[in-house]
């Protein structure tokens, strides 16, 4: 379904609110990535987006690393290097609604695996904040469903 500009819920800047696990069996995870997670997600009328969120209790690197593009980075051990590869999430790409359901085809992404995917969300919009619910994937060998509540970040 090609929606208009004026018809397409999703376009803006969403800040993240929470990120919550569902389980099986019913039981919330309230804190799936850690307390307080960080990011944005942005949907573009040209049918364009990007997400990107971290944990908000990530410890910086030892020594003076600033980029991973420097020479520095090789200078931090591998441990603090793999803590901080998995405690943030990064894709971008194009995207295509079809009634609830928002399908991310992802063209550039931090966890390699993810480029070429498509990851399909069910939406719900609630005043000025959207909640995107994962399909189950096994996350610790549990089918979770991942919940994800984004609020609307007004441009002035």
């Amino acid at each position: 379904m090609n929606l208009s500009t004026k018809d397409n819920p999703l376009i803006g800047i969403w800040k993240l609110v929470s990120v919550t696990a569902i389980l099986p069996n019913g039981k919330i995870e309230p804190k799936a990535f850690g307390t307080n997670p960080t990011g944005y997600i942005t949907y573009t009328p040209e049918g364009k987006m990007m997400v990107i969120f971290s944990r908000s209790d990530r410890p910086p690197l030892s020594g003076n690393a600033r980029s991973t593009l420097s020479k520095a980075i090789h200078s931090v051990p591998v441990e603090e290097r793999a803590e901080a590869f998995t405690t943030f999430n990064a894709y971008a790409g194009t995207y295509t609604i079809n009634e609830n359901t928002v399908t991310h085809h992802v063209e550039v992404a931090s966890m390699p695996n993810r480029i070429g995917q498509n990851l399909t969300r069910i939406f719900t919009l609630d005043g000025n904040r959207i909640k995107l619910k994962t399909p189950p994937s096994k996350s610790d060998d549990v089918p979770k469903i991942f919940e994800l509540v984004w609020e609307h970040v007004e441009i002035e």
